[in-house]
């Protein structure tokens, strides 16, 4: 997966994995979130800012302040729903646990 031993910068290693990934996204699909990046390969959320950076200023993804990373340019990608965030599932499931419905 990653070579934290090689010459290449990790934030790049995975902006490659992500490049992959994107190529068969249509545009508008959403990208994943730093969060899902920091959780997936265990990276702290400065690697996963400069990754998703890689795919933007390659033109590949754009960002929407709050909402996150899409596919395409802004312009001919309408942005589809992201699923819920991996925060957000765990604190749903804490939720849950805390005030059960009765």
């Amino acid at each position: 997966m990653l070579d934290y031993e090689g010459d290449t910068h990790i934030y790049l290693q995975i902006a490659a994995i992500l490049k992959q990934r994107v190529s068969g996204l249509s545009s508008g699909d959403p990208v994943p979130s730093e969060a899902d990046i920091q959780y997936e390969f265990g990276v702290a959320r400065t690697t996963a800012r400069r990754a998703i950076r890689v795919l933007r200023e390659e033109g590949l993804v754009y960002t929407v302040q709050v909402e996150g990373a899409f596919v395409g340019p802004p312009a001919e990608a309408p942005r589809k729903r992201r699923k819920t965030s991996h925060y957000q599932r765990i604190a749903q499931e804490i939720a849950d646990q805390t005030w059960p419905e009765e």
